[in-house]
């Protein structure tokens, strides 16, 4: 579920910067799938981090005991 909320907030804030330097651009088309890209590569982004930086469950606990 965290991930598909990290998802949705990373849709509407790429969409919010693409509109943005649309306009400071000079406007034009507006495309929005530059901003799904990029709010797919930042949510990969999250998982993989998510995973490497996980700490490993350890039953250290039990064996002290």
């Amino acid at each position: 579920m965290r991930y598909i909320i990290s998802f949705i907030w990373a849709l509407m804030l790429t969409q919010m910067v693409n509109f943005v330097l649309n306009s400071l651009g000079g406007g034009g088309p507006y495309n929005v799938w530059s901003g799904v890209l990029l709010a797919v590569l930042i949510t990969l982004t999250l998982v993989i981090l998510d995973l490497i930086l996980k700490p490993e469950d350890t039953n250290e606990a039990q064996h002290n005991h």
